[in-house]
């Protein structure tokens, strides 16, 4: 066992232990899952025990900072063990909420990443007693922002005998730095309430990073169900209108799903 065979080295070595000490570097981060709610990832470290005989770690302490601010902490050595005379690597698997973190801490606009700072110590209880090896990492960590659709003008593009095609201006905002694609959305549009059509866009447009864009999106409503709008068009009203939508979303980080749903008082325009 380590904990029996570090003594018996301090003795041979007349109590030097920097050979006998493993050592721990950060190696990479790891993205597992992702989605525009949540992130899951692995923090991986490689540790190279130059003893012999494997080494359990008893330690494994954490405090992961976002732009200098404390997000979470804790101590998780489960169960790992390092081999003999070799490298392990070690995860430190997190997940986090966007809407939590972004709470705490002010993304910057026009960033599609934030700094991230992760310190703490391995620890390994031995005869001679417990040792820690400190670590103390900087790196990005995805600053991913939802886009925000807000609804604009409705528009009446054409009227045939038995439907009406309309246009929905919709303000995309898009916080990150990177340019985001839309694409392969399948939408609802309903009046006052009332599902009224329905159709997929394969391309629906980009929006630049840092900036919002009118995007527009058509479709098409039978003549009887599109009375309301017209209505509305012909008094000078507001209509009700209702947008549900799937789309996928390019981002820097991969394509990414989105669900969208939004209402307004519309002004409907020729």
């Amino acid at each position: 066992m380590f904990i029996l065979t570090l003594p018996l080295l301090l003795t041979g070595c007349g109590g030097d232990l920097s050979g006998f000490i493993p050592t721990v570097k950060f190696t990479r981060f790891d993205v597992t899952a992702m989605d525009f709610e949540h992130i899951d990832t692995d923090f991986v470290f490689t540790v190279e025990n130059p003893n012999p005989v494997g080494a359990p770690l008893d330690r494994f302490e954490y405090d992961l900072a976002l732009m200098g601010i404390s997000i979470l902490s804790g101590d998780n050595p489960d169960g790992l063990e390092l081999v003999a005379e070799g490298e392990s690597e070690v995860a430190l698997p997190v997940s986090l909420n966007f809407e939590n973190i972004y709470e705490a801490i002010t993304a910057t606009r026009g960033e599609d990443n934030v700094n991230f700072g992760l310190a703490g110590n391995f620890g390994f209880d031995t005869d001679f007693g417990p040792i820690d090896i400190t670590y103390d990492e900087e790196g990005d960590f995805p600053a991913l922002r939802t886009p925000k659709f807000n609804l604009g003008k409705l528009k009446v593009n054409a009227i045939g005998s038995n439907s009406v095609d309309f246009g929905l201006d919709v303000d995309v905002d898009n916080d990150i730095g990177s340019t985001m694609a839309f694409s392969d959305m399948g939408l609802k549009i309903n009046f006052a309430g009332v599902q009224v059509g329905d159709g997929q866009i394969a391309d629906l447009g980009s929006v630049e990073g840092a900036t919002t864009q009118t995007l527009s999106l058509p479709f098409s409503v039978d003549y009887a169900d599109a009375l309301d709008a017209i209505t509305a068009l012909a008094t000078g009203e507001k209509l009700k209108v209702g947008l549900e939508a799937d789309v996928t979303v390019a981002t820097p980080f991969g394509p990414l799903p989105l669900h969208v749903d939004e209402s307004g008082q519309i002004t409907v325009s020729e």
